[in-house]
């Protein structure tokens, strides 16, 4: 323990002499990414392209150094937008998108278990079905291969008529084969180049029609602006360790740019002594949810971070968790010890919800939590 602690001293010590951790900034960065502008940061009208341009100008801005020409690194995936104006009346009612109905995702389309279940269902001629649900599903951008199945539409029951005559629907979605997306990536060289590794993921769940635009505060710009509040503070001054920085785009497609990162790597993974996910950052009073907390490689990393948290209480609780494939760090986890940490409690937006804005982000736990990681990160 007495090593833990002096470490920790020279930790802090040594960002003190680096800019300190800036909620101020991490605010601007949130507001800029949850903006009109960027259209939920998902597929429909390029809203990740539009995020990943930002992104990759402030890495340039505060002195990042790219990994990639321009700091980005292409791939292609098979996706679906909704752009434009969509509806949907029962008997001449018009129906309100995400409040009560929504879209399902291609991993929840219609099939003929789920429809035996649905309370109320009918299927249009162009093949959607349209069911009743007690409770509309969490909202997520549809993806897939092709659209060989059934798009599927969630209506709420309480307001389906007893009787339906008449059903208009137009629901405009667009199939976009081979979809060109990026991540963003740079690094600041170190006195030594072994690796330290953040990365979050900054694409959401884009809009539901013109109507409904998903600003993805929490979930997850307020990981992007937690990496970019690290990406500034080693630019500031030459650290130890070079530290890398990787922001992917279809993570709410399932993990797909963050695979390809992981598959197609852009650096040595036997130099990276821990890669720290930072997902879903807003909030904080239950404390940190600690992802792939029990393997070899990373189990001893959990104990520091519980016996540092005891000393400066950081945080409520540091609470374990085995590794699972739900969020970035998972396929990174097969070369190099990876972690994905979480905050537990409010303040924050709905999830996957238009309520999830810049202003509801609570960010009262920011500094103390990023003392926790800097030291941590450090102690490698």
């Amino acid at each position: 323990m007495k090593k833990v602690l002096f470490c920790l001293a020279i930790t802090l010590c040594w960002f003190s002499f680096t800019q300190a951790q800036d909620s101020a900034y991490v605010r601007s960065i949130i507001k800029a990414l949850t903006s009109e502008q960027m259209h939920g940061r998902g597929t429909c009208y390029k809203g990740d392209s539009v995020a990943a341009d930002f992104l990759a100008g402030e890495m340039r801005r505060i002195g990042v150094l790219p990994l990639q020409v321009n700091y980005l690194q292409y791939y292609t995936y098979d996706c679906y937008s909704l752009e434009g104006p969509i509806s949907l009346s029962l008997n001449g009612t018009e129906l309100l998108p995400f409040t009560q109905y929504r879209l399902l995702s291609t991993a929840r389309y219609a099939k003929p278990a789920s429809l035996e279940k649905a309370t109320w269902k009918k299927q249009l001629k162009d093949g959607t079905w349209l069911i009743g649900v007690d409770q509309l599903d969490t909202y997520g951008p549809i993806v897939g291969p092709e659209r060989s199945d059934p798009v599927c539409i969630e209506i709420l029951n309480s307001f389906i008529p007893k009787r339906v005559k008449k059903i208009k629907a137009d629901i405009p979605i667009q199939f976009q084969k081979d979809y060109k997306t990026q991540n963003v990536v740079g690094y600041v060289r170190g006195v030594i180049d072994s690796m330290i590794v953040f990365t979050a993921h900054y694409d959401h769940c884009g809009t539901m029609g013109d109507g409904v635009i998903f600003p993805g505060a929490h979930d997850n710009a307020s990981g992007v602006a937690a990496v970019m509040d690290l990406a500034r503070m080693s630019a500031s001054q030459k650290p130890y360790y070079t530290m890398v920085f990787m922001l992917f785009s279809g993570e709410e497609a399932g993990l797909i740019g963050s695979q390809y990162a992981a598959e197609n790597p852009l650096i040595d993974y036997s130099k990276v002594k821990l890669l720290c996910n930072i997902d879903m950052f807003c909030g904080g009073d239950e404390g940190i949810m600690f992802f792939n907390a029990k393997s070899n490689n990373t189990k001893d990393i959990f104990e520091q971070m519980k016996s540092l948290n005891d000393e400066i209480h950081a945080a409520v609780e540091i609470r374990p968790r085995e590794n699972r494939p739900n969020s970035d760090h998972y396929w990174f986890s097969n070369y190099c010890p990876s972690i994905f940490l979480l905050t537990m409690g409010q303040p924050f937006g709905g999830y996957h919800d238009p309520d999830d804005t810049c202003e509801k982000c609570g960010l009262g736990h920011y500094n103390s939590f990023m003392q926790l990681i800097k030291a941590i990160a450090y102690l490698q």
